[in-house]
């Protein structure tokens, strides 16, 4: 059944999630710079990490959402918070390509900082160091936001508003703030 659609419908609900995308980004702009003297003496080499984590998050969590709208909306998935095959297999690929991609941009940031600066710790620690925070902070914020985006895209479809309109904005910004936490936290527990 066709819903009605018009601008008002589509502009009060996603503007509404914008303006709450934004102050979250300030959030993540207030732990990035908590995070300064990390980047800037610690750790040589994790600031080349953060662009590329923020984008995978973004890239994996946008695809993730676009692929439960489409599914919600061809009515593949059923608007309720459970683990059916097809959420499940969304969650376990996003998860992977998470693990995957976190290790790679590890590697490249150690080999970026091998380029261009000299370590102030060890190479192999410094290798270690940089793979292993790309590993966790990928990892863990991967299973927040891929949890996150379910539920976005379930209660927004629930409540009548097309996925596709809110869950790709939200998901984005929270994957920012929530990648950046993680970041820091990976930093904690590693360095």
């Amino acid at each position: 059944m066709a819903r009605e659609v018009n601008v008002r419908s589509i502009v009060a609900p996603v503007l509404s999630i914008l303006f709450l995308c934004a102050l979250i980004e300030l959030g993540a702009g207030k732990v990035f710079e908590e995070m300064q003297e990390y980047f800037t003496t610690l750790l040589p080499g994790l600031i080349v990490m953060v662009p590329p984590l923020l984008g995978l998050r973004g890239n994996i969590n946008g695809a993730l959402a676009s692929r439960l709208g489409t599914a919600l909306n061809a009515g593949l998935i059923e608007p309720r918070l459970t683990l059916s095959a097809e959420i499940k297999v969304n969650l376990a690929s996003s998860l992977i390509l998470s693990i995957i991609a976190s290790a790679t941009i590890g590697v490249f940031a150690f080999g970026v900082n091998l380029l261009t600066s000299t370590p102030t710790i060890g190479v192999l620690e410094l290798m270690v160091k940089l793979i292993a925070i790309a590993v966790f902070a990928g990892f863990l914020s991967g299973l927040i936001l891929a949890l996150l985006t379910v539920f976005v895209a379930v209660t927004s479809y629930a409540r009548g508003w097309d996925p596709d309109n809110i869950t790709s904005p939200t998901m984005a910004t929270v994957g920012d703030f929530v990648t950046i936490a993680c970041i820091y936290l990976a930093v904690l527990l590693v360095v």
